[in-house]
């Protein structure tokens, strides 16, 4: 199979670097990242040892003609992304693997048949050419628009040739929520904290504060009609953490290397949801004002009402 995969960053780099060992795998990134990988391969290193060789560039090549188009940019950089492969848009499948709500819809605007997916493996950008495969997690695969179970299944059987256990689900808005809910529970607080995964559970302050946060985020998930449970969540969320102890949270890393946050499509979503439905998120709502500084500060200021 041709498989395009736009935005190699982290999770993109280590799919498309996995998916390489059978597949013609062309990954589109930063410029420095895409020469490491022509110089050198991909070097995928931790719970996936690997020296992946797929095709990289930093544009879609134009002899492309991918049959599945992989999703993982920046919640925030999707409707742009998606500009360019309008060329694809009514032959490939679109598989959205990215954080936060609102990227399935988004890409459904474009491009005829989506998949909207999860993953909570922890993977970690090292350096151009290299990431460190942190935790190991489940992948989810769901129809979102004219997609038929057997391309699920064929997906899915894909990812478990090279390694990548994934299942199909028939309620992938569910799984979409619990995901927002885990991400929204860790990737804030590890962000304001700048510590790795597994110090939220092993600080008992920590995991004190992200269970609260946790059982905030899942009455909202349930309120706009998740099929969740806010115990179960919080098990899971402490389970991901402890699997991916190791791993810098993508919003830590975005804060360490200066770049703008998910906060919006993470915490924002859930706070904006739970306006919706008059549901008190104080931890949620601090914790979105409190990244959002950050960014600020960073970005040389930001207007306090612009999440409003």
């Amino acid at each position: 199979m041709e498989i395009l995969v736009l935005g190699a960053g982290a999770i993109g780099s280590f799919f498309g670097g996995v998916l390489s060992r059978r597949h013609d795998v062309v990954l589109i990134g930063r410029t420095e990242h895409v020469a490491a990988i022509r110089s050198h391969g991909l070097r995928i290193s931790g719970k996936t040892a690997l020296i992946a060789k797929p095709r990289a560039a930093t544009r879609i090549p134009q002899n492309a003609k991918p049959e599945l188009v992989l999703v993982t940019t920046k919640a925030y950089d999707t409707a742009n992304a998606m500009l360019a492969v309008r060329p694809f848009a009514d032959r490939a499948i679109f598989l959205t693997l990215q954080n936060g709500l609102g990227n399935a819809e988004t890409i459904a605007k474009t491009a005829r048949r989506v998949v909207a997916g999860t993953t909570a493996h922890g993977v970690t950008f090292e350096g151009p050419g290299e990431v460190r495969h942190a935790g190991v997690g489940e992948t989810v695969l769901g129809g979102w628009a004219r997609v038929h179970e057997a391309d699920l299944v064929r997906l899915r059987d894909i990812f478990a040739d090279v390694g990548i256990a994934a299942r199909v689900t028939s309620d992938i808005r569910s799984e979409l929520w619990s995901k927002l809910v885990v991400n929204a529970s860790i990737n804030p607080i590890a962000a304001l904290a700048g510590v790795p995964n597994g110090r939220l559970v092993r600080d008992r302050r920590l995991q004190e504060v992200l269970g609260d946060v946790c059982r905030e985020a899942a009455a909202v998930a349930k309120a706009e009609g998740a099929r969740v449970d806010s115990d179960e969540l919080y098990k899971r969320t402490v389970l991901i953490a402890k699997r991916t102890a190791a791993n810098r949270a993508s919003m830590l890393q975005d804060l360490e290397r200066r770049r703008r946050t998910e906060i919006e499509a993470i915490t924002g979503a859930i706070v904006r949801a739970a306006d919706r439905h008059l549901i008190p998120v104080p931890l949620n709502r601090m914790l979105f004002a409190l990244v959002r500084a950050r960014e600020g500060a960073v970005h040389g200021g930001t207007d306090a009402n612009q999440a409003d």
